[in-house]
């Protein structure tokens, strides 16, 4: 398992994937020998899904940030842990595309716009439900920018959702993934950043070991975070779900100085040699959170928690949780009760504010 060094043309697309805003196709006039350009769909519309009968409370944020350009964010005021930003989206007039990326079954928007209201139809896994949001004043920001890491050691540039609150110093995370996990990742750094985490993403390539270069500079991508003017340099720490473990893990302690935490996500633990990395955690005293989603099958859960907890030992600081009956994306799916009333997904109870929590 590598880090891309140096920055290839594949990482560079993901990056612009990530960091531009999502791409917009504007259709043309009605009067095509106008010439005239096509006022986009932006602001804050509000409104609710339906499935049988219950009503789930939505917000569509539609930003311009530039000529042609259109940035939003589906949000679920009930439910934070369904909400997510557009990652990709298409407009010709009077139609707006846009999906939950990287999620097999995710979110789906088809909608027309009739004046200040959008109307269309809402796509969850096999569920599919018609709507109405109407459109009230003009788009809330983000609450973060967007910022660029420089890490000159391997020559990454890394993109980083900085919190727009009234610290000058936030606790900071680099979220390390494989392609595999990669949506996860950018959806936890959003959910993070919302929270007043300074976050990146650093793409890893899975299959191979780890060598000492990609150590290096996974090392080094922490360093170059704590030097950042918003981030408190006490408070910087990683993040790895599944196989970006075998880099998250060893980095942690070979940083100078080490990271001041460790959250791992679903990762595998099987066997006493994948468990021996994990010891020099405890012995370094890296605070370890170690999340499991009870139903992810690609792993033995309960096995893997375990072991985790014996390597990293009793440390105070750290801790290993399971959430009943969550999927891998740590989501309750969606049910209907032996009465017939539905039960719209959420976050497993907890999730979303367990780093947070944790950290206090």
């Amino acid at each position: 398992m590598n880090l891309p060094l140096p920055a290839t043309a594949s990482f560079w697309s993901r990056l612009l994937l990530w960091a531009a805003p999502v791409a917009l196709l504007a259709g043309c006039s009605s009067d095509a020998g106008s010439g005239a350009a096509v006022a986009l769909p932006t602001g804050h519309y509000e409104g609710t899904v339906a499935y049988q009968g219950t009503e789930l409370a939505a917000v569509l944020e539609l930003r311009e940030t530039g000529a042609g350009q259109l940035e939003a964010d589906m949000r679920f005021p009930q439910e934070e842990g369904l909400s997510f930003p557009v990652e990709t989206a298409r407009y010709a007039e009077p139609q707006l595309l846009f999906e939950q990326d990287g999620t097999p079954g995710g979110m789906q928007v088809s909608a027309v716009r009739e004046g200040d209201f959008l109307r269309g139809v809402f796509t969850l896994d096999s569920i599919r439900t018609d709507f109405v949001w109407v459109r009230r004043g003009k788009a809330q920001p983000r609450p973060y920018q967007m910022d660029t890491l420089q890490v000159p050691a391997s020559r990454l540039a890394l993109l980083v959702l900085v919190p727009t609150d009234t610290l000058s110093n936030h606790p900071a995370i680099a979220l390390f993934a494989d392609d595999t996990h990669q949506a996860a990742a950018r959806l936890r750094a959003d959910q993070l950043a919302r929270q007043g985490f300074v976050t990146t993403v650093v793409a890893v390539a899975a299959g191979s070991p780890a060598d000492s270069v990609a150590l290096q500079a996974a090392a080094a991508t922490v360093q170059a975070l704590r030097r950042h003017p918003a981030v408190d340099t006490l408070r910087v720490g990683m993040w790895a779900r599944g196989a970006a473990a075998a880099i998250a893990v060893p980095a942690a302690t070979l940083a100078k100085p080490r990271a001041a935490f460790l959250v791992l996500e679903n990762v595998s633990v099987t066997s006493a040699d994948e468990a021996r990395p994990l010891q020099q955690l405890g012995q370094r005293r890296v605070p370890v959170l170690g999340l499991y989603a009870a139903a992810d099958t690609s792993l033995n859960v309960k096995d893997s928690a375990r072991r985790l907890r014996n390597a990293v030992g009793g440390r105070r600081g750290t801790q290993v949780r399971i959430f009943p009956k969550a999927n891998a994306r740590f989501v309750l799916p969606g049910r209907t009760s032996p009465d017939g009333k539905w039960t719209w997904p959420a976050a497993a109870p907890g999730y979303l504010t367990a780093i947070e929590d944790w950290l206090k």
